[in-house]
């Protein structure tokens, strides 16, 4: 891959559960995706970051749908995946979803040439057939283990992160679940948790243990199982597995 995307996800606002559900299928076949969940308001900032996802994807996919048809913002997304698609040779996936041929030959007869994906196929499935294109039809793809993502580690309590920037303070789990109210919810792994889900994930972490966790003190390892039995998640209780909670 030369640039840091896969794909670009260009789609209506009002598509976004569906959407929603298709880049998770895509990233966990390893697709590196520009995906805004984002209505479409649009400022300044909105705008250009869009346009930095357009020139810093390979490839584009387009969820055409009735709205996104009817709506003069997504033409602009469109207009320059369709120009990257002439001038430089930038492959597109169109995805019918909810459209015939005859409404796409109507409203962009350039489009309507290029062999599309249905939605009736399944997030699965459509993810597959964008898979082989991008990995270019090889059959074993080496993906980055989920181990190796910071945020997974983290949540495993088998790492730190950043607050905020990268040149922020270092926290673990065990010291976020002590942060004070302020701080939450606490925003990792591409969702906001609250201080019950983080609670939770120690409750997970010392129970299952791992060769490679962050170390308590005897004093922090004691609070941890205190502040895990004030929320219900009983590590030492007999019968007691935190996976039940998922």
């Amino acid at each position: 891959m030369t640039k840091p995307y896969h794909l670009f996800i260009s789609y209506a606002s009002e598509d976004e559960a569906y959407v929603t559900e298709l880049s998770k299928s895509l990233t966990f076949l390893g697709l590196q995706v520009w995906f805004a969940p984002l209505s479409l308001k649009i400022g300044d900032k909105l705008l250009d970051s869009i346009n930095a996802g357009l020139m810093a994807s390979e490839y584009g996919l387009i969820v055409l749908s009735p709205i996104y048809i009817s709506k003069s913002w997504t033409s602009y997304e469109l207009d320059v995946l369709h120009r990257q698609h002439i001038e430089n040779d930038k492959k597109l996936f169109p995805l019918w979803h909810g459209v015939d041929k005859k409404q796409i030959d109507e409203w962009n007869p350039g489009l309507s040439g290029i062999v599309a994906l249905r939605s009736s196929e399944g997030a699965g499935s459509i993810s597959r057939k964008i898979a082989d294109v991008v990995y270019q039809g090889c059959p074993v793809r080496g993906i980055t283990p989920c181990y190796e993502n910071p945020q997974w580690r983290f949540l495993q309590g088998r790492g730190e992160l950043f607050a905020n920037t990268e040149n922020g303070g270092a926290f673990n789990l065990f010291e976020a679940a002590e942060f004070p109210d302020i701080h939450y919810p606490l925003f990792v792994y591409d969702k906001p948790h609250t201080r019950r889900e983080i609670i939770l994930e120690v409750a997970k972490a010392l129970y299952y243990g791992s060769h490679d966790e962050i170390r308590l003190a005897t004093g922090q390892r004691e609070r941890m199982i205190e502040l895990c039995k004030a929320y219900g998640y009983d590590i030492e209780a007999p019968g007691f597995d935190p996976a039940i909670y998922d």
